[in-house]
């Protein structure tokens, strides 16, 4: 019986070291969140009035359509190249998810009603080279009312965030929305696995409410 606490406690601690080895930077980027807090409010996003009218302006619908190219969460210091993938299978999306984030095919554009899916990686192995293998690490800290910007060209596009959960892939099933801009941020969760999936769905800011 002894024999066999002492082979279970060695297998849990085995696992313990491999979850931090293989997990190291979303483990970092979560602890330092923890203890650190929020960028100083000078770096976060605020709008007054007048420069939410001209935003408002500038994504009245036009003839011309729009296609992100940078994703920015200033509440959280990210920022990431959006890459316009042009094949849903999923050695095209991985391979496109080493550039930045994706934004997904069949999405709409951001000055018309509809629905946009961005995806990113929210974890990497210790091994990898890239920028953006944990960009989504702390897209479970984002709240009801937390603002995000997406960018084409000079034209910026403000979303905000309206809630979020866990789904398993098979249920990620994201409706066409007739009356808003709507953007999901996706990535796999729980760390390191591709189980489940967190959803934020944010919706475009037409308004001073």
């Amino acid at each position: 019986m002894k024999e066999i606490l002492i082979f279970i406690l060695i297998c849990i601690i085995v696992s313990g070291i491999m979850m931090i080895i293989f997990n190291g930077r979303f483990i970092y980027t979560q602890i330092k969140y923890s203890f650190i807090g929020l960028p100083p409010a000078s770096d976060q996003l605020t709008l007054n009035q007048s420069g939410l009218q001209g935003i408002i302006n500038s994504i009245l619908p036009s003839n011309e359509y729009f296609f992100p190219d940078k994703l920015s969460i200033p509440l959280l210091n990210i920022e990431a190249p959006v890459v316009l993938s042009q094949s849903p299978e999923e050695k095209s999306l991985q391979a496109d998810l080493e550039k930045g984030v994706i934004f997904l095919p069949g999405s709409t554009a951001l000055n018309e009603n509809g629905t946009i899916v961005i995806m990113g990686h929210s974890s990497a192995y210790p091994w990898y080279k890239g920028r953006y293998g944990s960009i989504f690490a702390l897209l479970n800290k984002l709240n009801i009312g937390d603002e995000i910007i997406v960018s084409s060209g000079e034209k910026q596009f403000i979303y905000r965030v309206e809630g979020k959960e866990i789904k398993a892939p098979k249920d990620l099933i994201f409706q066409k929305d007739e009356n808003n801009s709507v953007l999901y941020l996706v990535s796999c969760w729980p760390v390191n696995t591709a189980w489940k999936r967190i959803v934020v769905k944010t919706v475009q800011v037409l308004d001073n409410n």
